[in-house]
Parts: structure tokens; C-alpha cells; sequence
């Protein structure tokens, strides 16, 4: 005898508990006639809102995106959804821009765009349709992510960047049709004036021009130009210095980039400037190329001076003989660093608390005495 307390099988197809037990074919007819009245299937447009959001955790936006194409209730416009807040697309198909903009609302504050497979298609790249839009569907856009991406200099400027934005990435991406006499990012401080990290890195449209509209970000406190192959042999500006630019720079991020005494002139004195990473790039002549010197680091840590700047107190405020205020300093892979360096930073760089050294000329006896001198500074070399 079945126990009592199991709940028969016809409970779950709404039967009355008092049927009679009926012959396989008669349960056949009996199911195929059961009452329209009664859903025996619940889809998926009958689930609450919790529920499907709650589904949505386990997918990516990509493959929520997709489904949409299948299943048009998904498109309804929900402003309570949370889980546009931060896209990420990974798999960004241009074909699919109206569904991507149909997600996005007020309270989307990050996006990430990528295209995974390395060969880059304009297919597969963002458009000037979507960029334009980005300010109206996410009011409060605030980080802004273009990987991977082939970009058109003629159709996408930095001119119809959300203005709001704070974080601008554009990592590994070809901007095509840049006019020869002027940067892609000529513009970018207008555009964006409330721009405070900026990494744009593994990109070959990154020359030294580049640095100079960069400099005019007055808010700007992260800057990340990381393999760049191109951004060298660049003269120093004369307005590219403490006093006009870069006012607010605490980190730059130069590893990985062929980059010489030159370009470290750019930044030279920076009162702001409390983290630097330097990495030679694999493979360099260093016979051919111009590198990092002694020289170079010497005059990135430099501090200022009444004879550099006799007008500094009464133009513009600066305190003299102010002390470099870097904190933490990567110089790897630089040979033509030497002992001549760890003595001038012990001297000029007092707040130093890192300082990474691997591959340089430094010897052992001078790293040994550098430590003994500057306790508070951790070496690694």
C-alpha cells in the first residue's frame, strides 16, 4: 500500500483525488481532454520580474541581449532593472546596437564594450549612432570602456564623449583616418572636462601630441599610457610642465612604452605626482633608441627652486624648495639606471615608499646603502 501522506501525482495536474485509477490509454485521452482553464505550462513572459532578474545573474549581458531576439517580451522597458546599471558587452555586435540601447537607462553608470576575437572588424566595432545616444539613455554615465574596437577619426571624435564621464579606456584599438596635422584627442578636454583617469593603453595612434591635449585635463589624477609603442622622440613642450599642466596628477603609467629622458621631462616636477611606473619594453637596442637615464630620473624627482622659478610665490602660490612627493617609483629593465640615481633619491625623494629597481646598472653595494639611508623605502631588485 502507498503511503498515505505522499502526495498523489494527479494533485499536481489539478485531478480530483476521488478519480479512479484508469488504464494507460484512458490517462492519455483524460490528459489530451483536460481543461483549457488550467495552464499546464507556464512561460516565461508569466514570471515576475524578481525571478527573471534573479535569472539574470547567471547570464552575460551578451547572451541577455540575444535573447531578446527570441523573445520580445524581454524588451519591455523596465527602469526598475538593475542589471544594466554596468553592461558589459564582450561579444559587441554593431547589428545589435537597438537592442544594447533598449537597456540602457538613468541608472546606467559604467560600460564596457569589447569585441573578444583579436582580428577586429568594423562589425564588430561601436558607432557613432550609439555614442551619440549614450548621453540621453545614461544620464549619469560615468565610465566609459572601448576595447578591442576599430574606430573612424571622422565619424567618432572625442567630441560626442558623454561629457559626464570620469574614467575614459580605450585599450587596443585602431583609430583609423586621424588627420596627419593634429591628435585624436585635440579636443578631449573640452569634451570631457571632468575626466579624471584616462588609460589608454596598447594603442599605436598614442604619439607625443597626444600628451599635450592630455595635459589640459585639469582634473585628470590617473593617466595609464602602457604600451604604446609610438609615444617617443617627443620634445618637450614648454607649456607641458608643473606650472600649466597636469595639475592634478598623482599616477602615471608608462610601462612598457619605448619612452627615453624626453618624454619624462613632460612631467618633471609634478607636485602632485606620488606614483610612477617605468618597464623598458621587451627587445630594445638600447644602441639605436634613447632610454632612461640617471639623468632623466633626476629631473622627474627634481624639486623646485627660487632660481628655476624666481616668480612662482607671487604669480602663482607655489612653496619653494618643496620636497619631489613620489611614493612609489617602478624604474625596470633600465640599465642605463645607476648608483648615481639611488643617491640622488635619497636625497630629493623622501616620502619614497616603493621602489622597484629590477634590471637596472644599481649594484648591490650602493642598493645595501640606499637601504641603510632610507629604511622607510622597501627595494626591489
Amino acid at each position: 500500500m502507498e503511503n498515505s501522506n505522499k502526495r498523489p501525482l494527479e494533485d499536481l495536474c489539478q485531478y480530483p483525488h476521488t478519480e479512479p485509477k484508469k488504464s494507460k490509454a484512458a490517462q492519455v485521452t483524460t490528459i489530451t481532454t483536460h481543461p483549457k482553464s488550467s495552464k499546464a505550462i507556464v512561460g516565461f513572459q508569466d514570471l515576475p520580474d524578481k525571478v527573471i532578474m534573479h535569472l539574470f545573474k547567471y547570464l552575460s549581458h551578451d547572451d541577455i541581449a540575444k535573447m531578446a531576439l527570441i523573445c520580445p517580451y524581454l524588451l519591455r522597458a523596465n527602469h526598475e532593472w538593475t542589471v544594466f546599471e554596468k553592461p558589459r558587452l564582450e561579444d559587441f555586435e554593431k547589428s545589435m546596437e537597438d537592442i544594447y540601447l533598449r537597456y540602457f537607462n538613468k541608472d546606467t553608470t559604467e560600460f564596457f564594450l569589447s569585441y573578444y576575437d583579436v582580428n577586429m572588424f568594423h562589425d564588430y566595432s561601436v558607432s557613432e549612432k550609439l555614442l551619440i545616444q549614450l548621453p540621453t539613455k545614461c544620464p549619469e554615465l560615468l565610465h566609459l570602456t572601448l576595447t578591442n574596437q576599430v574606430l573612424d577619426a571622422g565619424e567618432i571624435s572625442v567630441k560626442i564623449l558623454p561629457r559626464k564621464l570620469k574614467t575614459l579606456t580605450i585599450d587596443n584599438t585602431t583609430i583609423e583616418n586621424v588627420p596627419d596635422s593634429s591628435s585624436y584627442l585635440r579636443d578631449i578636454s573640452k569634451a570631457c572636462p571632468d575626466l579624471e583617469r584616462i588609460i589608454m593603453t596598447n594603442n599605436d595612434w598614442v604619439l607625443p601630441d597626444c600628451i599635450r591635449a592630455l595635459s589640459k585635463l585639469e582634473r585628470l589624477s590617473y593617466l595609464s599610457l602602457a604600451g604604446c609603442k609610438h609615444l617617443y622622440n617627443c620634445i618637450p613642450y614648454r607649456y607641458i610642465n608643473n606650472i600649466t599642466a597636469f595639475k592634478s596628477l598623482q599616477t602615471l603609467d608608462l610601462r612598457f612604452t619605448p619612452v627615453s629622458d624626453r618624454e619624462l621631462a613632460c612631467f618633471k616636477g609634478l607636485a602632485t605626482l606620488k606614483n610612477v611606473f617605468l618597464e623598458s619594453p621587451e627587445n630594445i637596442n638600447y644602441k639605436i633608441y634613447e632610454t632612461i637615464t640617471d639623468f632623466g630620473l633626476e629631473k622627474l624627482c627634481s624639486a623646485y627652486s627660487a632660481f628655476r622659478y624666481p616668480y612662482l610665490p607671487n604669480v602663482l602660490g607655489y612653496r619653494l624648495d618643496q620636497s619631489c612627493s613620489i611614493e612609489t617609483l617602478y624604474v625596470r629593465k633600465y640599465p642605463k639606471v645607476s648608483d648615481q640615481f639611488l643617491k640622488s633619491s635619497a636625497i630629493h625623494c623622501p616620502y619614497l615608499k616603493l621602489l622597484d629597481i629590477k634590471g637596472s646598472g644599481c649594484t648591490s653595494a650602493e642598493i645595501e646603502n640606499f637601504k641603510a639611508n632610507s629604511p622607510s623605502t622597501k627595494v626591489i631588485y
